[in-house]
């Protein structure tokens, strides 16, 4: 009987990385193997990892999934709307393309961020709770003793109800 695993639904940070630096190369260097390897390092840092220093300024953070479906949006606008064909220097325009969606979408990104960290936050202070409060149960010994004292305590006779009526007056 074959084992089944599991399939990983979101990319690994280098998965993303390679993923988006492909599709860079097929879409806006087809055919310049040499002139991709020399603005690699400078599409890495302005382009494929800037969304990410973005929101690690911010102190928020969001899935690899999410990630590469901001940035292929970011890229597929810049194919859709860019003459690229006429752009002298494409590293620094595309990373001017992800300056430009950043400061119209940007905080809608920190505060997306921003809500999933708050979700994250509750839920591992509740774990946090549920923890302690098993660390923190009940001590079998203190409650045999309790029990113990309990029984030792003097029996006070109980009165028996009174069965006669009161008057109001």
């Amino acid at each position: 009987m074959k084992s089944r695993r599991p399939q990983r639904k979101q990319p690994t940070p280098d998965e993303l990385r390679d993923t988006l630096l492909n599709f860079i190369q097929t879409h806006f260097y087809p055919g310049q193997p040499v002139v991709f390897a020399k603005d690699r390092p400078r599409l890495l840092k302005w382009v494929v990892l800037k969304l990410a220093t973005y929101l690690d300024e911010k102190a928020v953070s969001i899935s690899t999934a999410r990630y590469q479906e901001i940035m292929q949006k970011v890229l597929m606008e810049a194919l859709r709307f860019g003459d690229t064909g006429n752009i002298t220097y494409l590293p620094a325009w595309l990373g001017r393309c992800v300056e430009s969606h950043l400061a119209v979408h940007g905080e809608g990104y920190y505060e997306e961020g921003k809500l999933a960290r708050e979700s994250v936050q509750t839920y591992l202070s509740g774990a946090l709770k549920i923890a302690q409060a098993g660390l923190q149960g009940r001590d079998p010994i203190r409650e045999m003793a309790d029990a113990a004292r309990l029984l030792k305590a003097k029996k006070r006779p109980v009165k028996p109800p009174q069965k006669q009526q009161l008057s109001l007056l």
